[in-house]
């Protein structure tokens, strides 16, 4: 197992495979490096994929600080420069896009060569306009309710999230059904990283940073949507390179990385290629 220290020692896990141009995968939150295998696994052959777990997540630390988005962005770039690398193309999914928004916020576009985000918005937050969460429907009420639900039982916060704005199929699950994805959801995660990246999410407005990327950018859009069109408009238009916005997916969700593997990964490779 390889892990690097971070600027505030934190221990993050990562991994190394195969050789080419280099893809770094960011995983979202209650996810890891373990999580949507099958997708990292359509890359290995032709690219140098690097795998790691966010810290609070895997087999990283779990931090007693810095939980926040603007130290995902840090410790994006720790792992750049510890690992010395240049012409990255980045690969988001969720918090693992905000992660990256949060990277070209504060280091710029220099060591990347191209961004792919996967159904995440750059400000969660509905209060004055519709590209949060939810599809604009997920109200600061809602989101003060999560924090019940976190501190409660971990497991059944991110079912009940999961449920009621990211795949509302899990309606029509058995209980038993359900007690299991409890139960799953419980050991992806503790409590104190779920509510503290929960909450730095809500409060991060990101918008400012979409005007630093300079590199092409893709974004991956499912059937069902977490965010609105009024979320991609914004980046199709303040994005300052070539934008690609990819959504013939059918019947699926913010899971797509799971869901439909090879033919996302399809889609990014024509990207990769194109720019």
């Amino acid at each position: 197992m390889s892990y690097l220290t971070t600027t505030d020692n934190i221990n993050l896990f990562y991994e190394k495979h195969g050789e080419g141009e280099t893809l770094i995968f960011c995983h979202g939150l209650n996810s890891s490096h373990n999580v949507n295998f099958d997708f990292y696994n359509e890359f290995r052959d032709d690219y140098q994929v690097i795998l790691y777990d966010q810290r609070g997540h895997g087999d990283s630390d779990r931090a007693t600080g810095h939980m926040n988005v603007k130290r995902l962005g840090q410790d994006l770039n720790d792992i750049i420069e510890s690992l010395d690398l240049d012409d990255v193309t980045l690969i988001g999914h969720s918090m693992g896009a905000a992660t990256i928004y949060s990277y070209v916020d504060q280091f710029g576009c220099d060591k990347l060569k191209r961004i792919v985000a996967s159904d995440m918005s750059p400000y969660m937050r509905n209060d004055g306009w519709k590209g949060g969460i939810a599809q604009g429907k997920w109200s600061d009420e809602d989101f003060m309710e999560d924090f019940d639900r976190i501190f409660d039982d971990v497991g059944y916060a991110a079912y009940y999230i999961t449920k009621n704005i990211m795949d509302p199929r899990l309606s029509s699950i058995t209980k038993e059904e359900e007690y299991e994805l409890i139960k799953q959801y419980g050991k992806a995660t503790d409590a104190f990283t779920m509510a503290s990246f929960w909450y730095s999410l809500f409060r991060s407005d990101q918008r400012p940073a979409i005007d630093k990327i300079t590199v092409p950018f893709m974004y991956i859009m499912p059937d069902y949507p977490l965010y609105s069109m009024d979320a991609v408009d914004y980046l199709r238009n303040h994005v300052k390179s070539d934008f690609v916005l990819e959504n013939d997916f059918s019947n699926t969700t913010h899971a797509i990385w799971r869901q439909m593997p090879h033919e996302v990964a399809c889609a990014i490779k024509d990207f990769i290629n194109n720019f």
